[in-house]
Protein backbone atom coordinates (compact mmCIF):
# COMPACT_ATOMS: atom_id res chain seq x y z
CA UNK A 1 0.00 0.00 0.00
CA UNK A 2 2.77 2.49 0.94
CA UNK A 3 4.77 1.57 -2.15
CA UNK A 4 1.81 2.44 -4.39
CA UNK A 5 1.26 5.71 -2.49
CA UNK A 6 4.92 6.70 -2.92
CA UNK A 7 4.62 6.19 -6.67
CA UNK A 8 1.47 8.36 -6.78
CA UNK A 9 3.14 11.11 -4.75
CA UNK A 10 6.19 11.01 -7.05
CA UNK A 11 3.95 11.27 -10.13
CA UNK A 12 2.02 14.21 -8.66
CA UNK A 13 5.27 16.03 -7.80
CA UNK A 14 6.67 15.39 -11.27
CA UNK A 15 3.46 16.76 -12.82
CA UNK A 16 3.64 19.88 -10.63
CA UNK A 17 7.21 20.56 -11.72
CA UNK A 18 6.23 20.20 -15.39
CA UNK A 19 3.21 22.47 -15.05
CA UNK A 20 5.15 25.12 -13.15
CA UNK A 21 7.87 25.34 -15.80
CA UNK A 22 10.51 24.02 -13.39
CA UNK A 23 12.76 21.63 -15.24
CA UNK A 24 15.32 20.47 -12.67
CA UNK A 25 17.67 18.64 -15.00
CA UNK A 26 21.45 18.83 -14.95
CA UNK A 27 22.68 21.00 -17.81
CA UNK A 28 24.91 19.25 -20.34
CA UNK A 29 28.60 20.15 -20.35
CA UNK A 30 28.95 22.43 -23.37
CA UNK A 31 31.40 25.02 -24.63
CA UNK A 32 30.37 27.71 -27.09
CA UNK A 33 32.35 30.34 -28.96
CA UNK A 34 31.33 33.96 -28.75
CA UNK A 35 31.13 36.24 -31.78
CA UNK A 36 34.13 38.12 -30.38
CA UNK A 37 36.35 35.02 -30.34
CA UNK A 38 36.10 33.89 -26.70
CA UNK A 39 35.07 30.43 -25.53
CA UNK A 40 32.41 30.08 -22.86
CA UNK A 41 32.37 26.76 -21.01
CA UNK A 42 29.21 26.36 -18.94
CA UNK A 43 31.06 24.14 -16.45
CA UNK A 44 33.25 27.15 -15.57
CA UNK A 45 30.13 29.07 -14.52
CA UNK A 46 29.21 26.87 -11.55
CA UNK A 47 28.09 29.06 -8.69
CA UNK A 48 26.49 31.58 -11.06
CA UNK A 49 22.99 31.79 -12.45
CA UNK A 50 23.02 31.69 -16.25
CA UNK A 51 20.41 32.69 -18.82
CA UNK A 52 20.75 31.11 -22.26
CA UNK A 53 18.35 32.22 -24.96
CA UNK A 54 18.58 30.15 -28.13
CA UNK A 55 17.50 31.88 -31.33
CA UNK A 56 18.60 33.01 -34.74
CA UNK A 57 18.63 36.05 -36.96
CA UNK A 58 15.82 34.62 -39.10
CA UNK A 59 13.47 34.02 -36.14
CA UNK A 60 10.53 36.48 -36.31
CA UNK A 61 10.55 37.06 -32.53
CA UNK A 62 14.29 37.81 -32.38
CA UNK A 63 13.63 41.55 -32.53
CA UNK A 64 11.51 41.17 -29.35
CA UNK A 65 13.80 38.58 -27.72
CA UNK A 66 17.02 40.60 -27.78
CA UNK A 67 15.71 43.76 -26.06
CA UNK A 68 14.13 41.57 -23.35
CA UNK A 69 17.44 39.77 -22.82
CA UNK A 70 19.29 43.08 -22.58
CA UNK A 71 16.78 44.32 -20.03
CA UNK A 72 17.33 41.13 -18.01
CA UNK A 73 21.12 41.56 -18.26
CA UNK A 74 20.88 45.20 -17.15
CA UNK A 75 18.73 44.28 -14.16
CA UNK A 76 20.57 41.16 -12.96
CA UNK A 77 24.25 41.46 -13.97
CA UNK A 78 25.08 43.24 -10.69
CA UNK A 79 23.75 40.13 -8.92
CA UNK A 80 26.11 37.83 -10.83
CA UNK A 81 23.68 36.58 -13.47
CA UNK A 82 25.28 35.89 -16.84
CA UNK A 83 22.98 36.40 -19.84
CA UNK A 84 23.81 35.00 -23.29
CA UNK A 85 22.04 34.99 -26.61
CA UNK A 86 22.93 31.74 -28.42
CA UNK A 87 22.60 32.00 -32.19
CA UNK A 88 21.95 28.73 -33.98
CA UNK A 89 22.67 30.33 -37.36
CA UNK A 90 24.84 28.10 -39.52
CA UNK A 91 28.47 29.06 -40.11
CA UNK A 92 28.62 27.16 -43.42
CA UNK A 93 28.50 29.48 -46.40
CA UNK A 94 25.57 28.59 -48.65
CA UNK A 95 23.55 27.05 -45.81
CA UNK A 96 19.95 28.25 -45.49
CA UNK A 97 20.49 30.17 -42.23
CA UNK A 98 24.13 31.16 -42.75
CA UNK A 99 25.50 34.21 -40.95
CA UNK A 100 29.02 35.32 -40.10
CA UNK A 101 30.03 36.32 -36.57
CA UNK A 102 30.03 39.94 -37.74
CA UNK A 103 26.50 39.68 -39.17
CA UNK A 104 25.17 38.10 -35.97
CA UNK A 105 26.87 40.74 -33.81
CA UNK A 106 25.49 43.52 -36.05
CA UNK A 107 22.01 42.00 -35.77
CA UNK A 108 22.27 41.95 -31.97
CA UNK A 109 23.46 45.56 -31.87
CA UNK A 110 20.70 46.67 -34.25
CA UNK A 111 18.25 45.20 -31.71
CA UNK A 112 19.88 47.03 -28.78
CA UNK A 113 21.61 43.98 -27.30
CA UNK A 114 25.03 44.57 -25.78
CA UNK A 115 25.23 41.17 -24.10
CA UNK A 116 27.57 38.34 -25.07
CA UNK A 117 26.47 36.52 -28.21
CA UNK A 118 27.42 32.85 -28.50
CA UNK A 119 27.38 30.58 -31.54
CA UNK A 120 25.94 27.08 -31.80
CA UNK A 121 26.13 26.60 -35.58
CA UNK A 122 25.97 22.79 -35.46
CA UNK A 123 23.18 23.02 -32.85
CA UNK A 124 25.09 20.70 -30.52
CA UNK A 125 24.14 22.60 -27.34
CA UNK A 126 20.61 23.13 -28.66
CA UNK A 127 20.21 19.36 -29.12
CA UNK A 128 22.05 18.50 -25.88
CA UNK A 129 19.48 20.56 -23.96
CA UNK A 130 16.70 18.72 -25.83
CA UNK A 131 15.31 21.88 -27.43
CA UNK A 132 12.99 21.91 -30.42
CA UNK A 133 11.86 25.52 -30.77
CA UNK A 134 13.34 29.01 -30.99
CA UNK A 135 13.39 31.23 -29.18
CA UNK A 136 13.79 29.15 -26.02
CA UNK A 137 15.12 30.65 -22.80
CA UNK A 138 16.84 28.42 -20.24
CA UNK A 139 17.85 29.46 -16.75
CA UNK A 140 20.58 27.43 -15.07
CA UNK A 141 20.82 27.59 -11.30
CA UNK A 142 24.10 27.99 -9.41
CA UNK A 143 24.48 24.21 -9.33
CA UNK A 144 24.23 23.91 -13.12
CA UNK A 145 20.70 22.55 -13.05
CA UNK A 146 18.12 23.83 -15.54
CA UNK A 147 15.53 25.46 -13.29
CA UNK A 148 13.39 27.19 -15.92
CA UNK A 149 12.56 26.66 -19.58
CA UNK A 150 10.48 29.15 -21.51
CA UNK A 151 9.54 28.58 -25.13
CA UNK A 152 8.82 31.87 -26.87
CA UNK A 153 9.31 35.35 -25.58
CA UNK A 154 5.83 36.85 -25.82
CA UNK A 155 4.60 39.36 -28.33
CA UNK A 156 3.32 41.86 -25.78
CA UNK A 157 5.77 44.27 -24.13
CA UNK A 158 6.94 42.77 -20.84
CA UNK A 159 5.13 39.45 -21.24
CA UNK A 160 8.23 37.24 -21.53
CA UNK A 161 10.27 39.53 -19.30
CA UNK A 162 7.99 39.04 -16.28
CA UNK A 163 8.28 35.24 -16.46
CA UNK A 164 12.07 35.39 -16.75
CA UNK A 165 12.36 37.87 -13.84
CA UNK A 166 10.20 35.66 -11.64
CA UNK A 167 12.29 32.58 -12.45
CA UNK A 168 15.56 34.49 -11.87
CA UNK A 169 14.41 35.82 -8.50
CA UNK A 170 13.62 32.25 -7.48
CA UNK A 171 16.99 30.96 -8.74
CA UNK A 172 18.87 33.68 -6.82
CA UNK A 173 17.30 32.80 -3.45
Amino acid sequence: MFKNMKVKVALVLAALFLVSGVVLAQAPQVSLNSTDGRTVNLADSKGKVIVLSFGGTWVPLASKELPVLQKVADRFSSRGVQVYWVSINSNKQGARNFATDEEIQAFAQKNNARLTVLRDPEQQAYKAFGLDAVPTVLILGRDGVVVHKQVGIGTEQGEGYAEIVKALEQALK
